[in-house]
């Protein structure tokens, strides 16, 4: 009785879990889960125009670190979140509330969120998506409104900057 428990949870668990995530990157073209290392963010920090009031979002956020990394260095700004897939954003989302954390979490399709306000925007997706993000941003973003992107570059933009850490190249652009 307590292996067919076990079993069923371990189903129910990859269900929830995985098994939308492996859908997602198959069939509709998503980014993989993977996570940016720290010295990355760091630099993304240091090299962007991050400053206190500004909207910044984080687009396929998965758990949320480049926002928990600004959350630390600039307490008033406003930090939202778009992950699409449930069982990364349930663990971002209860995550964020353990650590009282203010940044703003959505359970939202990336290509459907509205950025008319948004001041800065990182992603860490794939080619695919910023591409299509190209004209997103182009209409729906505020005109001086920075995208960071994380190895993949918007072919309809020229970056104002490429920079390499640690073997991966950031995108700076301006809409």
């Amino acid at each position: 009785m307590l292996l067919t428990y076990t079993i069923l949870i371990i189903v129910i668990v990859y269900f929830i879990f995985f098994a939308p995530k492996f859908y997602n990157i198959i069939r509709k073209d998503y980014a993989p889960v993977i996570t940016t290392d720290q010295e990355i963010i760091n630099r993304i920090i240091k090299e962007s125009e991050i400053k206190e009031g500004l909207n910044i979002y984080e687009l396929g956020c998965g758990r949320a670190n480049f926002l928990r990394a600004v959350e630390e260095s600039t307490p008033r700004t406003k930090l939202i979140g778009a992950e699409n897939l449930l069982g990364i954003y349930l663990m971002a989302w209860l995550k964020l509330k353990l650590l009282r954390s203010r940044i703003r979490l959505l359970k939202k399709n990336i290509f459907k969120l509205n950025l008319n306000d948004a001041d800065i925007i990182y992603c860490y997706l794939n080619n695919s998506a910023m591409e299509k993000l190209g004209e997103i941003f182009r209409r729906n973003c505020k005109t001086g409104a920075q995208i960071v992107s994380l190895s993949f570059p918007m072919p309809e933009f020229e970056p104002e900057k490429t920079l390499e850490v640690k073997n991966k190249k950031l995108y700076f652009y301006k809409v």
